[in-house]
């Protein structure tokens, strides 16, 4: 008998989203006994004040306005109007602080010895720098005049610009505190709610990264989007019908080739070979495969499917004088597109399954890796290998605009 793994990614086309708007109504918020909201508050290193406290309580009440790729391309499509700027700031402005107040409020809730734990210590001290930067920014009134405008927008954006770059390591800062903790034996019982957890804090934290990118790769010349492809001719050519960093017609299948001479590469570079792939589609749909979508998500997730189905063929079939392909199928619906990767790298045990969605279980070896500020690197340029926090990443990018990412082991004669 032989394993095989498939995963199967759907994707919702833009048009079947609709923008989630909602009012400015105060939520109830539930807070952990004194004592716990005491650690917290004792865990800030950055400038902080009882001021910006209140206005964190603040923040943290109002409900936050969830955007659809829809309501992104159209606005979007008004990026060379004169009140465009302002408009992408002023939201910024006034939805961001709301987001990170949630995020930070949750932190609080985590266990003082997670909370305490110097990596993640100084992801939760980034954030709350993040925060207050912000709202200590000072917006302009409706009377301003043009060059106050113009000052205020540029340095909003610049702000933008260095919060991204703070926090650039964020995951994996936070992936390397939590590992020293559970090699210590300090989450035993705690894996599922951390799991949970996680899934909330990244999933938050895409959604500011790609609000803060969208305006940056509107308005800021610095942040054009990049296209996942090596073609110099083609960049130019698309980089004209982006808007910002989505691609109203993205080919699919452009990207599932690039994601997969990627994974190629790199498997060939471990093991010395690595197998082939076939992208297969229905033949009437051959010219009909642009969706709108983000390319960047879209790769981050094919390509961290890819290079787990192309290690794990190699080091399955290492003693065979051929590697069996990995095949990729691309099937466009109705209402959404669904891409079928499988392979044939010994599939995983079925008790395993629900493991693969956890952040605490990985088949690769664990990478060494620097606890020092500089040591770190920014893992949204690739997906993580040996941490446990590929898979459900890219689960979460495939949900962030109502996808879904699902994987199934298949025994096959």
């Amino acid at each position: 008998m032989a394993f095989r793994t498939a995963a199967a990614l759907r994707l919702c086309r833009s048009r079947h989203l609709a923008v989630a708007v909602t009012s400015r109504t105060p939520l109830m918020v539930t807070l952990r006994s004194l004592s716990s909201v005491y650690s917290a508050t004792k865990a800030i290193t950055v400038p902080w004040s009882e001021s910006a406290e209140e206005q964190l309580a603040a923040y943290s009440k109002y409900k936050i306005n969830r955007l659809s790729l829809q309501a992104l391309l159209d606005f979007g499509k008004r990026r060379d109007s004169s009140e465009a700027l302002m408009q992408s700031c002023n939201f910024i402005h006034t939805e961001c602080p709301i987001r990170l107040a949630h995020m930070i409020k949750e932190m609080r809730t985590l266990p003082d010895v997670v909370l305490s734990q110097p990596l993640i210590n100084r992801v939760y001290n980034w954030y709350l720098l993040s925060f207050k930067e912000l709202i200590d920014y000072m917006p302009v009134g409706a009377d301003a005049t043009p060059q106050d405008a113009d000052a205020y927008c540029q340095g909003f954006t610049e702000l933008l610009e260095r919060t991204l770059l703070r926090h650039r390591a964020t995951v994996i800062t936070f992936a390397l505190g939590l590992r020293q903790l559970h090699n210590k034996g300090l989450l035993v019982g705690r894996e599922e709610y951390i799991t949970e957890y996680l899934n909330r804090f990244l999933m938050a934290r895409i959604g500011i990264r790609f609000v803060f990118n969208q305006h940056l790769a509107l308005f800021s010349h610095r942040h054009q989007p990049r296209d996942p492809r090596d073609d110099t001719t083609e960049k130019v050519e698309l980089g004209s019908r982006w808007i910002g960093s989505i691609d109203p017609a993205v080919r699919v299948d452009d990207i599932a080739t690039d994601a997969c001479l990627n994974a190629q590469q790199m498997c060939y570079d471990l093991y010395g070979d690595a197998p082939k792939f076939e992208i297969i589609q229905p033949r009437e749909e051959h010219n009909d495969l642009s969706f709108a979508y983000v390319p960047s998500h879209l790769y981050h997730i094919l390509f961290e499917l890819l290079k787990n189905s192309m290690r794990a063929t190699a080091e399955q079939h290492d003693n065979s004088p051929t590697l069996p392909p990995v095949r990729i199928i691309i099937v466009k619906g109705d209402s959404d597109l669904t891409v079928k990767i499988s392979d044939e790298g010994g599939g995983i045990a079925h008790a395993d399954v629900p493991k693969l969605f956890t952040y605490f279980y990985s088949t690769a070896p664990q990478p060494v890796m620097f606890d020092d500020e500089e040591g770190l690197t920014d893992m949204d340029r690739a997906p993580m290998a040996g941490f446990g926090y590929g898979l459900p990443v890219a689960r979460l990018y495939s949900r962030y605009f109502g996808g879904d990412l699902n994987l199934m082991t298949v025994q096959v004669r």
